[in-house]
């Protein structure tokens, strides 16, 4: 079972504001990119729809809260570390720590996601929230404690 999973990338050029750092909006992409990359980890997808799964049994996961602090820019070509830690699995939710090491293993920034399992309602089309399937809950569990506490 995961609970952390790493990403290395370059800052690019598009990325940057006109001072040449990150801009802060870009860290929500980055938060994105590393959860669809522990996804495939798993052996999955953010939107699986492999035809082995029915397609009333297809899952996914729309962002319920989505925040992150700041504490040191990253720069155009600097390489970074994204570091995904679970915080918690719920019943139909997943919260996630996403934290960001640049050069000097520098904590840059801290970001937190939720994503609730939902499902298309088939009546109505719409999304409902719905338990995170067996298939998904037994490849996940919560970082150990340690792993969580505050960097200072």
């Amino acid at each position: 079972m995961l609970y952390r999973h790493t990403l290395t990338e370059r800052v690019q050029f598009a990325d940057t504001d006109m001072a040449g750092i990150v801009h802060f909006s870009n860290f929500f992409r980055y938060m994105e990119r590393v959860e669809h990359d522990f996804f495939r980890a798993l052996e999955m997808s953010i939107w699986d729809t492999r035809p082995t799964i029915p397609t009333d049994e297809r899952v996914g996961w729309p962002r319920v809260h989505a925040s992150c602090d700041y504490r040191a820019p990253l720069r155009f070509e600097e390489e970074f570390e994204m570091e995904l830690l679970v915080e918690e699995v719920r019943t139909k939710t997943i919260r996630y720590l996403i934290r960001f090491w640049g050069p000097g293993r520098e904590l840059c920034a801290e970001g937190h996601l939720v994503a609730a399992c939902v499902r298309k309602d088939m009546e109505t089309g719409r999304m409902k929230a719905v338990a995170i399937p067996e298939r998904i809950r037994s490849r996940i569990q919560a970082a150990p404690t340690e792993l969580l506490a505050p960097v200072k």
